[in-house]
């Protein structure tokens, strides 16, 4: 094989690694926070492996609640 289809090969192996690395680790904080019913923390589970950045990005600048929002209260029945 030509050395730089291994190094191809290499390098798509260990991104992949780190990107499945990446969403369990996001998995694992969203179900270890405490602040989230268990709705909302399977929401933000789905949301996160459906959608990874756009999700990342609204839990780091926005956290666990954007704009103030819970699931089960009145403003979603």
């Amino acid at each position: 094989m030509n050395a730089d289809i291994v190094l191809a090969w290499l390098v798509a192996g260990l991104a992949g690694a780190a990107y499945l690395a990446a969403l369990a680790y996001g998995v694992v904080q969203i179900a270890r926070t405490r602040d989230l019913s268990r709705g909302e923390r399977n929401l933000w589970i789905v949301g996160f492996l459906v959608f990874p950045l756009i999700a990342s990005l609204v839990w780091f600048f926005a956290g666990p609640h954007p704009w103030g929002l819970r699931w089960g209260t009145p403003a979603f029945r």
